[in-house]
């Protein structure tokens, strides 16, 4: 082998190509003592027979095998690998691009782990292909790509096996790495070629040659893979579901992440999932499965398997949960891109399946938090937590994260161990330390069936204990720092404490002593919201002759309306209001608009919402608010400038007045004055008349029809509303959320309404009337309301057939006329909206034969 010579090998079909290249060679810089030669085979069958003829036809030690559209522009592109083949005598080949791991198919560029830049043309159009820089001189990889290899030892290519034009380099990759040598991708300050290849292609037996790449050294990639990936350890707790754990396992086993183990710790009282489990050990060696000889409960046995795992990475998978495939390969691209090790953990979007495995409607906690992959603060993920007791984070299975990082054992969180938030214990400790990452696709699934305990009395005072612990003490950890966001979530957390106290104060099983420690637990959170609330600082000026009125704007997007709507606020003849707006957008334009306003007007608070919280937004705002009362003012809306003054009048006046309300004004979005001609919108009545509250419940349940208002036309007190607006009766309402606080109030006393309009309803196109999900919303949750009525006894049984045949004609049919442009997107809601309607029906014969 002559240690002097470069020969340039190429596979020729296009002689203009082919020249153009050949003259960039030529005006490469030739280190003095060096020569090079070119060397051309023309009409090969195949690439691997054309290279192994070039082969035998030089002496030359160094050989750069380069496709005819590949021009060289780096000038010292010899002296660059002379330089490094001779310091690096292991090093067998080189390339300017290619990866670190093959995936499982076979397809190098699909791999997370990809390395190198070049000029390149195979979209068709010439630009910039980069991926992850080399931090060393080459960076070890298992693949390169075939536009230019370049050797300094000669190993065979095997024109026995890839007789066409794929796979010649990757198997050539094998070929070296099985021989010993090091494959790598070099270090480019810029880029060394161009390569001109035009919009690529995976015919002519791509998919052949794959298959048969994968059969002969899928073997040898995935030993590779494990020396160049972090071990993961995926960990199963599982405890009496055989059948729901094996499909847990398998989702484990089926990850497309080439190195992990699964440990199983079985805590089981019988051996079904022993006996089950053997068929899995014999077949896979990374699997261990150890069976418990006494059962150690949930908490021992999470610790068991953390203290078991040999990876460097954790992943909890709960034995009726499931994941992605793609999973731990999508998580673990962000731990290894982590150079710093700020990344404390990864969580992702996840779904909700039942207990057949299909996947049910999305709901605040399914719905993502960004719509694209995100790096958030730790402390504001745990803000977000903490203030609305709100796990956006996930179960066990959502989340990996780094072993070495959990400080405190797995469920605990400053040294108590939790006994049902034990996912957020950990989260918490995690999230203290450094930043997380949310994967907006839903990469696990997490199962709801019958024998789950998330509602049993044991689990309500342990989750309620808990959260009490994580919002007391959450500030020795950096979380809550601002004194607003602790109120906020001391105020959220009394919220939750009182409703299960209520819940459970009449419980005959519950342990009284930690019903005791829970009533103690409540009175010291009371304490301290009293002790944080005299400490808050507020620029807000309270005028002690009048009450404050809170006027409450959830915005999102619509900064032109949003001006119209804050300005309407402003302009109230009654002056001790204050404004709140809670931004959901997802640009700065509504900042922006309301920046202006609060440099000349104290009574202004913005807010601009760390995550979109969509529905919840209106309980944000009701959390924010000091005011004795409250009217919620939507940001596409407007107030009539008497509004505020003309109906607060009526509280001072009455004492049994729950809410307020009026005629209401529809508008186009010119604010042009318009009739959409439905029974909301009608006048009620000409002069301005008090109500029974539950009398006026019944007729709006009686008639399916809004007839009190949008969230702006009501005002009412807070102190009526203690448990919030999102959620009613258990459910979270995504489309009547009015209509559920109406019912709440309604309840309480009386009403009065207006004639006079004292608030304008804005009709235009961005609203989503006619958006499926909302529709589907409404048939459900109207439904839902009647049923209610029924159940409280608002609606008599003749009542209840004319709500349910104006609920059929007013909310069902002209509803189903619009979704049944929608097909494939209302898919899933079918059954249910079947089921409903045949259930609505059955009613109404039912009670006629009654009334008959």
């Amino acid at each position: 082998m002559n240690d002097k010579k470069i020969a340039f090998i190429y596979c020729v079909n296009n002689r203009e190509l082919y020249e153009e290249s050949v003259r960039y060679v030529r005006s490469l810089y030739v280190p003095e003592g060096y020569k090079i030669e070119i060397i051309t085979i023309e009409g090969a069958k195949s690439i691997t027979s054309g290279y192994n003829e070039a082969m035998k036809k030089t002496d030359a030690k160094y050989k750069v095998y380069l496709h005819q559209d590949v021009f060289i522009v780096n000038k010292n592109f010899l002296y660059d690998i002379i330089a490094l083949f001779e310091k690096y005598p292991k090093l067998g080949m080189i390339g300017v691009v290619g990866a670190k791991t093959i995936p499982r198919n076979g397809i190098w560029w699909e791999s997370t782990q990809r390395f190198g830049k070049v000029y390149d043309s195979h979209t068709g159009e010439m630009k910039l292909l980069s991926f992850k820089e080399t931090e060393l001189e080459y960076e070890p990889v298992q693949a390169i790509n075939g536009l230019i290899m370049i050797t300094q030892y000669d190993i065979p290519w095997r024109e026995d096996l890839f007789t066409g034009w794929h796979f010649y380099d990757l198997s050539e990759c094998q070929e070296f790495l099985l021989a010993g040598y090091d494959v790598g991708v070099v270090r480019q300050n810029e880029p060394w070629c161009v390569h001109d290849c035009g919009i690529a292609s995976a015919e002519n037996g791509f998919d052949n040659d794959r298959k048969k790449f994968v059969d002969v050294y899928g073997k040898n990639v995935q030993r590779l893979n494990k020396t160049f990936l972090p071990l993961v350890s995926i960990l199963i707790p599982t405890y009496n579901r055989p059948h729901y754990f094996e499909l847990a396992l398998q989702s484990a086993l089926n990850q497309t992440y080439e190195n992990i183990e699964v440990i199983v710790c079985d805590d089981s009282t019988n051996d079904e999932t022993e006996k089950l489990v053997k068929k899995y050990t014999a077949k896979y060696n990374n699997l261990t499965y150890i069976k418990n000889p006494t059962r150690l409960g949930q908490f021992e046995n999470d610790i068991k398997l953390f203290n078991l795992a040999n990876g460097e990475y954790i992943n909890y998978l709960m034995d009726d949960d499931l994941f992605h495939p793609q999973k731990i390969e999508k998580m673990m691209s962000y731990f290894i891109d982590d150079v710093n090790k700020e990344i404390k953990l990864v969580t992702s979007n996840r779904k909700m399946i039942d207990q057949n495995g299909e996947q049910l409607p999305d709901n605040i906690l399914t719905q993502p938090l960004f719509e694209e992959d995100k790096v958030i603060s730790g402390t504001d993920l745990g803000n977000l937590v903490l203030k609305y007791n709100f796990n956006c984070i996930g179960e066990p299975t959502t989340v990996l994260f780094r072993k070495s990082d959990l400080k405190e054992p797995f469920g605990t969180f400053l040294g108590r161990k939790y006994g049902c938030n034990v996912d957020i214990a950990t989260w918490l400790t995690l999230l203290a330390e450094g930043k997380a990452v949310y994967v907006s696709q839903p990469l696990s699934y997490f199962r709801i069936h019958n024998s789950q305990q998330l509602q049993s009395t044991k689990m309500l005072l342990d989750g309620a204990l808990d959260y009490a612990h994580e919002v007391l003490y959450a500030r020795k950890k950096g979380f809550l720092e601002k004194k607003e966001d602790y109120l906020i979530a001391l105020n959220s957390c009394e919220k939750y404490l009182s409703k299960v106290i209520e819940q459970l104060k009449n419980e005959t099983s519950k342990d009284h002593d930690k019903f005791e420690e829970l009533l103690s637990v409540y009175k010291k959170l009371i304490l301290e919201i009293e002790t944080v609330g005299k400490q808050s600082n507020n620029n807000i000026v309270v005028n002690e002759n009048y009450p404050l009125v809170s006027v409450l704007i959830p915005a999102y997007n619509r900064p032109h309306y949003l001006e119209l709507a804050l300005q309407s606020a402003l302009n109230q003849t009654y002056k001790n209001i204050e404004v709140i707006v809670c931004d959901d957008s997802t640009d700065d334009g509504v900042k922006d608009v309301v920046s202006r306003y609060m440099k000349s007007r104290t009574n202004i608070k913005y807010v601009k919402n760390e995550i979109r919280l969509k529905n919840r937004n209106v309980d944000r705002c009701l959390e924010l608010a000091r005011g004795e009362y409250i009217n919620f003012l939507l940001d596409d809306d407007l107030f009539h400038p008497e509004k505020i003054s003309k109906m607060l009048n009526y509280f001072i006046n009455y004492d049994d007045i729950s809410l307020v309300t009026s005629y209401r004004q529809t508008i186009d979005e010119n604010g042009n004055k318009i009739d959409i001609g439905t029974l909301s919108t009608k006048k009620l009545f000409e002069t301005d008349t008090i109500l029974d509250g539950k009398s006026l419940l019944a007729f709006l349940l009686r008639s399916c029809s809004n007839v009190i208002g949008e969230l702006t036309t009501v005002l009412f007190k807070k102190r009526d509303i203690k448990d919030g607006i999102a959620v009613f009766e258990n459910y979270e309402y995504q489309n009547l959320q009015d209509v559920t606080l109406w019912i709440k109030l309604l309840s309480k006393g009386k009403a009065v309404y207006i004639a006079e309009p004292l608030s304008f309803f804005r009709v235009h196109s961005n609203q989503n009337a006619k958006n499926p999900n909302v529709l589907y919303h409404g048939i459900k949750e109207w439904y839902m309301l009647i049923n209610y009525g029924k159940v409280k006894g608002f609606l008599d049984e003749e009542s209840l057939v004319e709500a349910l045949v104006n609920y059929l004609s007013m909310i069902v049919i002209p509803s189903l006329k619009v979704l049944r442009k929608n097909k494939k997107e209302i898919e899933y809601m079918k059954n249910e909206i079947e089921e409903i309607v045949l259930s609505s029906l059955h009613e109404i014969f039912r009670l006629n034969s009654i009334c008959e």
